[in-house]
């Protein structure tokens, strides 16, 4: 048939899935997929994404948060996993992958595919420098002799904060206050101004009552 069989263990897989021929779901646990005549595996090229310096503070927990993304491309076939480490320390919370990999084409236009995962830390995590997270994409590789997975990674530092600017909140906090006094003072002043004018006005019409 020209085409030659792999098998992968997913666990949690229910039912009987086709998927344009390449792919069925056996039952509980067992993924098959097909790979054409000729086709060979492909590495995926991992990237973290640094979190954005627009990112603002959750409004549901109001603590100040950041996101990183890990961009998995150009692999085949789509059996991978992601795990995210803190300092080479397994992280799970605030990790969320996307649900299934998406099919895409290559220079070449064969088929392969992309995966990302964001992970989400406090704010104080990603402004330590001594702080290192890395992605890592585990790929199956369609072999049985104990080597049938490839790991690719790509880790990045945490970056200083930058104690030289002012920060969002702050500077919303600092121009809040400052409009505040501002009408303060515009209010006095007026008040002020009403007084002395009240005054230059009793004193005008006192010193006409004097020259009669």
């Amino acid at each position: 048939t020209g085409c030659f069989w792999k098998v992968l263990r997913v666990f949690g897989r229910g039912g009987l899935q086709r998927d344009s021929g390449a792919e069925a779901y056996f039952g509980k646990g067992t993924k098959l997929t097909v790979l054409g005549s000729g086709r060979d595996v492909t590495e995926p090229k991992v990237k973290i994404l640094r979190p954005s310096a627009r990112e603002c503070r959750n409004s549901k927990d109001k603590k100040r948060k950041k996101t990183l993304v890990c961009v998995a491309s150009g692999f085949y076939p789509d059996h991978v996993k992601v795990y995210w480490y803190l300092n080479e320390k397994t992280v799970t919370d605030g990790v969320a992958t996307d649900e299934a990999a998406r099919e895409e084409k290559d220079d070449n236009n064969k088929t392969v595919y992309k995966i990302t995962s964001r992970l989400r830390v406090y704010a104080k995590q990603w402004e330590n420098p001594d702080n290192i997270f890395k992605c890592t994409v585990k790929l199956f590789n369609g072999t049985d002799n104990g080597n049938q997975y490839i790991y690719r990674s790509d880790t990045i530092k945490g970056d200083q904060a930058d104690t030289t600017s002012m920060s969002r909140e702050k500077y919303l906090t600092t121009t809040q206050n400052f409009k505040v006094v501002y009408s303060v003072l515009t209010v006095k002043s007026c008040a002020y101004g009403a007084f002395v004018g009240f005054l230059v006005w009793k004193l005008q019409r006192f010193g006409g009552k004097q020259k009669y």
